[in-house]
Formats: structure tokens, C-alpha cells, sequence
């Protein structure tokens, strides 16, 4: 008898709530069967299916290593469909990419045929198989999938911790606790029961090798016990089976052992050593607890042997899982070829790993191979590259901290071997991610790099381009500036493409004056160009962003339009979320720059969907930023998006931060709190004209330095503003928005520091810049500036007419605030004029026919009206104005 078929007593309520799960129309969902070895889980997972009459496919995890989505695969093997394998993808799209990967497959599974997957010992799982059934607990319930999960507790802490996170997505779990005694007493003579549970624990497995006749609980005799009915040749075979893994691989057993492995198979089986594994077609042994206690009878030198020969037949054989390779190299003993061999094919799962995205597994198979190397002695140069490339894994699974770790520990060794390469690649592993430890440690690395002279134009270029970029990221954008121009020279005489790259962003972070801006646009050419030959689809796009930026300002529509153009042939062709979240960044920010307000939040909102699955918080920040100028722009406080104050109390101290918190205070009425973050910011001015953020910061402060009246801070803000006049477009970013041309903001500044004549000048030519960019909600905020200029300087006639544009603009856009403040003002202005011209049109008409001398008869031919008609008017006119005739209205009304 097996071990797993006694009598199924107790479990009444688990079995409900699985097999009510499973029940035809009641959902789906992930179901965790939890609980200690033996106790039980499989076999209720077994009877709830067989209950609820569904057809189900399992896949197993191994306790030895397997490439990643082991399980996964193995399941939908049986059940005839297969998870297309993924490519490799440059490393800034690497959490990307991965989330793109995971959301397919789950699609492909929410989708297909299987409505039940049980996967057994999910606390062997990778990491990639549970972020995997993470994503599918998220539709699983919808999509009327049921995925049944067993899992041993306690549980790694690793995969519990994943697992338990599934509770979010409503998962179920269902512990099963030991047999309690009087479930005993169901199984074996009541008299016996308190006995067996004091020596059993209530374990079932353990209950049920008592019940079917052996003398002892204690496993290891259970086994022995199991064992007895083979024979010699057959215990060969079992004891083999055992060392390779939990399912049986009978033609691996057939190709290292002599004898009739498939006679020894069916022995065992009757023997309750092993059972038929879910699909049928092989074995498995009942219980991991059986094969562990196998294992463990074994001499050492026996199993040592054993995974050897199992190693080397699967090597002749072709087209096994690298992992399990390199598990039976290890189980091979501590010899040097040994450990080289799982070295080796440890390396190639890392390699099968990262091309599947499971980044963290690929850093759990170079660990492996870290420790190989070591154990055999390996070369200083061969463990720094390994670490390297180990750093590198821990970079793209996003663990910053360990990755610099790994890159510090690589350049000793490579130092130690006198390897310059290697200190220089070590220094090049993270990028794209700058905070104050990891550019203390990256610029340590570059410069022991650069004390060698060896390096090679190319690599001396890459160097010198982190260096610049660290430096430019630490606010010395000055020292950065040196160092990036000579990488791009050395670079472009090097012919190394990935130099050219690395060198052009690094000079890129040093443009921050206004004269720097054809070379931004030049340098955007060059990445673009180079990146999409080599196939790096995101720093292609980032050049066209760039591109882009400086099109707006140079008012280039033929480069804003062709950069536009680009990035939606980018997103289209290689469709990786970030990709997506870069070309919605930009549609919002057009949108928004014309007016379409609607159409921009609908984008903002799909890239901050992006942001948030992929977990990028910088990227989800920029939702908000836009929202809030968005908000300002069209004076309506209710814009203003849900979440912002959490978005602020996440988001790092920072002076871009300040500002946007400001604007949205001031905006929605918080005038006090706003004025304390605008202090913080107003005692850093004048801003440091060498920090890339600089000029979004001092745009963003015009509505501020406006509302506060701060004629000082105006000033200062419109001398360092000043040298962008000679731009006639936009300044702006694609990522967040897009602003009018920088003549607006410069008038604005003029105003609040008292220079009303400058100011009308540069609101002059605002309004003529931004009619021609199309830039409509700019110009409904620049004729009302405009405006309110002239009222106070008595020009009412040009006042009301621009007014009444802005009005017009506002209105058809939706710009409530606009909307108000120009109503406001055209009435305020039509009063005024009305104080100064007392006469209606239609009086000033008949003035203007006075004045020429015509008798009342000539006036009322002319205007076709009748003679006492114009008679009343007339007697109007000159009571209105106070004159005693005729004579005297022409001549008071011809004065200038």
C-alpha cells in the first residue's frame, strides 16, 4: 500500500473550501494548500480535484536548481501548449522588459485552455515562476482560472514572503495542521491511537506507514522498511532514480545504469516507493520526505558517483536544462574538474535566466558559480569577470546596492591581476541610476580605472563618460563638462559605437546654458543614430526626446515633427512598457502645449499605469508634475490629481519638487504652506546655472515670485531667464510638459519688478511667438498679461480687444481660471471706457457726421434713419458732452 492512499479522515472543511473552488461557475482564483512535510497536501489536492470532477495539469518544483518557469512550463507542456521563450533586451529596459514578459504570459494563460494548474512544493519555486503566478492572481478570478499552490512551511524566507503577498490579489490559503488523536484512532485500532500520535506527532505520512503494517514511525525505518521488497539491482535502480530528482527520468536512468530500469520502476512502485505522475507517463516519488531519506542512505562516495555519471550522460545527451546540469556537477563532490563543470553549465543557466527576464535567478546561478571558482581555485581575473557579470545580474534585478558590492570586490581581483579592463568594466556595470553612494562609489572605480594607460581609446571614452556623468549628477557640472568632451573625443577616434553612446549622454547632462542648444540637437542625431543601429531602442528614443526638446525651443517644426515621428515608429516596433510610458510622456506633453486637455490626461494617466506596474516611482512622479502644471495652467483647482500628497511625501527633498508643491498650494488656496516652501526655494536664488534642473525650477517660479510680489526675486530670476530670449520657441521637456516661449515668462518677471514698458515689449512679442508655435492655452495667458499691462497704462481700446481674446481662447479650451479672470477684466475695462466716452455707438457714429458739417437731414440720409430720429441723438450728444451747440461739440471733439 502507499504511503499516500490510507483512508482520507479528517480535512472535511479544507476539502470544502478547495472543491468549492474548483465547482463549475464559482470563480477561480490561486489557492495555497499549506502546511509541514507529510502532512498531507497532495493528497487533498488530489481528492478536491477528483470531487469536483475537473481535469487538471501540475507542474513540479525541483529542490535543485531548474531554468527559470520550470513548473510553469511542465504544466502546460501536459497540457499541449508552451511559453514562448523571451530575448535578450539592453539593460535599461530590463525591469521592463520583464514586466512585459510576465503580463504575456499571463494573458496566454488567462486566455488558453487549462482551468485548473496545480503546482506542487511552491517553496522550491524561482523567483520567476512566482512573480508569474503573482500576475495571474491578478485575473485569475476573472478569467475563471484556478491555480492550486502546495507549499511546505516553514517556507524560505524568500518565497514566503512572495507568496504571502498573493493575499492582496485574493488568494486563499489552507493550512493543514498534523492529525489530531482522535483522527489517529480513524486510522489504526482506537486502543493504539494515543501511542502512535505520541511517536507519529499526528503526522499522516508517518500514520499511514503504521497503518499499513510497519513496526516503526520513524521515517528513516519506514524507508528501510519500503525498501526491503526490492531486490539488489532494483535498490541500484531506486537509489539512482532518488539522486536525480523527484520525478523520475527513466531514460536517464536507462543511459547511466545497466539492467531493466523500467522492471525496477514497477517494483518500486508496488512497493510505495513511487507514484504515476500527474500526466501518466512516468513516476515520481510519493513523498519528498521517501526520497530524502533514500538519499540519505547512500555513502557519500556512492552518491557522488551516482550524480557524475547522471551529469555526464545528460551532457551527451543534448538539450537538458543547464541548471540541472550544474546541480549534478555539484552533488559530484568537491573535485576541481567537478566544480568547474557546474561553473560551467551554472553560467549558461544564468545566461538562460536573464534571456527569460528572471534576472533574479540568473544572480542565484552566478552565485553558484562565484563559489565554484573559488572552490577550484580559479584565476583572480577569472572571478572578477564572474563578478562582474554577477553585478551586472544584480543590476538588472534592480538591487543596486549588492550589484555595487559585486563591482568593488571585482576591481581588488582585477587589480590584484593587474587587469585595467576589468577595473574599467567594473566602474561601467551601473548606469542610468545616480544617488550619493553609488556616485562615490562608481567614481572611485573610474578613477582606479583610469590610473592604467592601456585601456584603449574606447574604454577610456566609457570611463570618462561615467565619470562626467556622476560628476554632472553631484552638481559639478563644470568638472563633468571637461571630462565628457574629452570622451567624446576619444570616442569619435575610436570608432567604438557604445563609446560614442556613452560619451554623447554624458555631455548631453552638461548642456544646461542657453548657447548649448545645437549641440544637444547634434548630439541627439548621434544617439539616435548610433543607438538604433545597434539595436538599443530606448536610447534611440531618448535622443529623439532630445531632439524633440530642443526643436521646440529653436522653433524647429521640422525636427519637433520627425523626433515625434520617430519615437511612435520606436514604441510600435519594439512594444516594451518603457517604451510606451516614453511615447505617452510626449503625447501628453503635445497635447497639453496645443490645448487638448483631455486627450493629455488620458495619456499622463496610461503612462502613470505603466509607472506604477513596473515600479518606477520617478516615472509615476512625472504624472503628477504635469497634472499640476496642467491644473495651473488652466486655473481650475479641481485638476488638480488624486494621490498628490502621498506622491510628495514619497518623493525625495528636492528643489523641482518644492516648486511644483508650491504652484499646486497656491493654486488650491494654501497660501501660507506655499509661502513656506517658496522661502526655501526663494534663499537659493540666484539658482546654480550648472545644475540641469535649473531652468525648469525658474520657470516654474514665475506664478510664485507673481503672487508673493517679490520685485528682488523677479529680478534676479529675469537676468538669469534672459539669455533663452534669443529662442523663439518653447522651452520644456517631452517627459513632463512643454511651456510657451520663454518671452512670456521674462514679461512677467519684467511686471512684478516694476519695468511695466520692458514688460509690454516682451509680452508683444510672447504673443506673436506663441500664436505661430500654436502654443493656444500660452496665448490666452499672454493676452490677458498683455492685457491688464495696458489697462494700467490707459490703453483701453487695445486692453478690450485682448481681453476678449483671451476670454475666447479660454473658453473654447476650457480654462476656467482664465475664463474668469478675462471676463473679469473686459468688464472691468468696458466700465472704464464707458466713464471716459459717454456716448453710445450709435452716437459716436452720428459725432463722427457732425464733425463734418452735415445738417441732420444729410446725417439721416446717410445712416438711413429719420430726420427726428437723428434730432434726438443730437440733443443727446450735446447733453452728454456738456456743450452748448454745435459749434462748440465739433470743435471740442476735433481737439486732440
Amino acid at each position: 500500500m502507499s504511503l499516500t492512499d490510507a483512508g482520507f479522515v479528517g480535512r472535511g472543511r479544507e476539502l470544502a473550501v478547495l472543491a468549492g473552488r474548483l465547482a463549475a461557475g464559482d470563480g477561480g482564483g490561486v489557492v495555497l494548500v499549506e502546511g509541514p512535510a507529510g502532512v498531507g497536501k497532495t493528497m487533498l489536492v488530489d481528492r478536491a480535484v477528483r470531487q469536483a470532477g475537473v481535469a487538471a495539469v501540475r507542474g513540479y518544483c525541483p529542490a535543485e536548481p531548474a531554468p527559470p518557469l520550470w513548473p510553469w512550463r511542465a504544466a502546460l507542456r501536459r497540457a499541449g501548449l508552451r511559453l514562448a521563450p523571451e530575448s535578450e533586451v539592453e539593460p535599461g529596459a530590463a525591469a521592463s522588459a520583464r514586466f512585459a514578459a510576465l503580463a504575456r504570459m499571463s494573458d496566454a494563460l488567462l486566455d488558453g485552455d487549462p482551468a485548473v494548474i496545480v503546482l506542487e512544493d511552491l517553496h522550491w519555486a524561482d523567483a520567476a515562476s512566482l512573480d508569474l503566478l503573482r500576475q495571474v492572481a491578478q485575473g485569475a478570478a476573472c478569467g475563471g482560472l484556478t491555480v492550486i499552490g502546495t507549499v511546505r512551511s516553514p517556507a524560505p524566507e524568500e518565497a514566503a514572503l512572495r507568496l504571502a503577498g498573493l493575499g492582496r490579489y485574493g488568494a486563499v490559503t489552507i493550512p493543514l495542521a498534523p492529525f489530531t488523536v482522535d483522527e489517529v484512532a480513524e486510522l489504526v485500532a482506537p486502543a493504539v491511537a494515543a501511542e502512535v500520535y505520541t511517536r507519529t506527532g499526528g503526522l499522516p505520512l508517518l500514520v499511514s506507514a503504521v497503518r499499513a503494517g510497519h513496526d516503526s514511525s520513524d521515517l528513516p525505518a519506514v524507508v528501510r522498511a519500503l525498501l526491503a521488497a526490492l531486490t539488489p539491482a532494483q535498490l541500484a535502480v531506486v537509489e539512482a532514480a532518488a539522486v536525480l530528482g523527484e520525478e523520475v527520468d527513466e531514460a536517464l536512468l536507462a543511459a547511466t545504469l545497466a539492467g531493466d530500469v523500467a522492471d525496477a520502476l514497477t517494483a518500486a512502485w508496488h512497493a510505495g516507493l513511487l507514484a504515476v505522475a500527474g500526466d501518466g507517463s512516468g513516476y515520481r516519488f510519493t513523498h519528498a520526505l521517501v526520497r530524502d531519506g533514500i538519499v540519505a542512505r547512500l555513502e557519500p562516495a556512492a552518491r557522488r558517483r551516482l550524480a557524475r555519471d547522471a551529469a555526464l550522460a545528460l551532457e551527451a545527451g543534448g538539450g537538458e536544462p543547464a541548471a540541472r546540469i550544474a546541480a549534478l556537477w555539484r552533488q559530484a563532490g568537491p573535485a576541481p574538474d567537478a566544480r568547474r563543470a557546474a561553473a560551467t553549465w551554472s553560467r549558461a543557466a544564468a545566461a538562460q535566466a536573464r534571456a527569460a527576464h528572471a534576472y533574479d535567478d540568473a544572480v542565484g546561478h552566478l552565485a553558484d558559480v562565484l563559489a565554484d571558482l573559488s572552490a577550484a581555485n580559479a584565476s583572480e581575473a577569472a572571478r572578477a569577470e564572474l563578478l562582474i557579470e554577477l553585478g551586472r545580474a544584480e543590476y538588472l534585478a534592480g538591487r543596486y546596492d549588492r550589484c555595487l558590492a559585486r563591482c568593488a570586490a571585482a576591481a581588488d581581483l582585477a587589480d590584484g591581476a593587474g587587469r585595467g579592463d576589468l577595473v574599467a568594466a567594473s566602474a561601467l556595470v551601473l548606469h542610468g541610476v545616480t544617488y550619493p553612494q553609488a556616485g562615490g562609489v562608481v567614481t572611485r572605480l573610474c578613477q582606479r580605472a583610469l590610473a592604467y594607460a592601456d585601456l584603449g581609446d574606447g574604454l577610456h571614452a566609457r570611463v570618462l563618460a561615467q565619470l562626467a556623468v556622476m560628476a554632472a549628477d553631484g552638481g559639478r557640472v563644470a568638472q563633468a563638462e571637461g571630462w565628457a568632451q574629452v570622451a567624446l573625443s576619444l570616442a569619435t577616434g575610436s570608432g567604438d559605437p557604445h563609446a560614442e553612446l556613452d560619451a554623447a549622454r554624458a555631455r548631453e547632462l552638461t548642456l544646461v546654458d542657453a548657447r548649448d542648444m545645437p549641440e544637444r540637437l547634434r548630439l541627439g542625431d548621434i544617439v539616435a543614430d548610433r543607438a538604433d543601429a545597434l539595436g538599443q531602442p530606448l536610447t534611440a528614443l531618448i535622443g529623439h526626446e532630445w531632439r524633440m526638446q530642443t526643436g521646440y525651443l529653436m522653433n524647429r517644426p521640422d525636427v519637433v515633427e520627425s523626433a515625434a515621428a520617430a519615437i511612435e515608429e520606436l514604441a510600435t516596433r519594439a512594444p516594451l512598457p518603457v517604451l510606451q510610458w516614453h511615447r505617452h510622456r510626449m503625447l501628453a506633453s503635445r497635447a497639453a502645449f496645443s490645448g487638448r486637455f483631455d486627450e493629455a490626461a488620458e495619456h499622463s494617466h496610461r503612462a502613470m499605469a505603466i509607472a506604477r506596474a513596473s515600479g518606477d516611482h520617478t516615472a509615476a512622479g512625472m504624472h503628477f508634475a504635469h497634472a499640476v502644471h496642467v491644473a495651473v495652467l488652466r486655473g481650475d483647482p479641481s485638476a488638480l490629481p488624486e494621490g498628490l500628497e502621498a506622491a510628495y511625501a514619497a518623493a525625495p527633498p528636492a528643489p523641482l519638487v518644492d516648486v511644483v508643491r508650491a504652484n499646486a498650494l497656491v493654486l488650491a488656496g494654501s497660501l501660507s504652506e506655499a509661502r513656506e516652501l517658496y522661502d526655501r526655494l526663494r534663499a537659493r536664488m540666484p539658482l546654480p546655472a550648472d545644475h540641469p534642473a535649473w531652468v525648469a525650477i525658474l520657470i516654474q517660479l514665475v506664478p510664485l515670485i507673481e503672487q508673493f510680489a517679490d520685485a528682488p526675486a523677479a529680478e534676479i530670476a529675469y537676468r538669469q531667464l534672459l539669455p533663452f530670449r534669443s529662442y523663439t520657441g518653447a522651452l520644456g521637456t517631452a517627459t513632463a510638459f512643454f511651456h510657451g516661449t520663454v518671452s512670456r515668462h521674462l514679461g512677467q518677471f519684467a511686471a512684478v519688478a516694476g519695468n511695466t514698458t520692458t514688460a509690454v515689449e516682451l509680452l508683444r512679442e510672447a504673443l506673436d511667438r506663441n500664436r505661430a508655435m500654436g502654443a493656444r492655452p500660452e496665448t490666452a495667458q499672454t493676452s490677458l498679461l498683455l492685457a491688464r499691462l495696458l489697462r494700467s497704462r490707459g490703453d483701453l481700446a487695445e486692453a478690450a480687444t485682448l481681453a476678449q481674446d483671451a476670454l475666447t481662447i479660454a473658453t473654447r479650451l476650457d480654462m476656467p481660471g482664465t475664463v474668469t479672470a478675462a471676463g473679469t477684466l473686459s468688464a472691468g475695462i468696458a466700465a472704464e471706457r464707458h466713464d471716459a466716452d459717454p456716448l453710445t455707438t450709435r452716437e459716436r457714429e452720428i459725432a463722427a457726421l457732425l464733425v463734418q458739417a452735415l445738417t441732420n437731414r444729410q446725417i439721416a440720409a446717410r445712416l438711413v434713419l429719420s430726420e427726428r430720429t437723428i434730432e434726438s441723438h443730437v440733443r443727446s450728444i450735446l447733453a452728454k458732452t456738456q456743450c452748448a451747440n454745435r459749434t462748440e461739440f465739433v470743435a471740442r471733439w476735433q481737439r486732440p
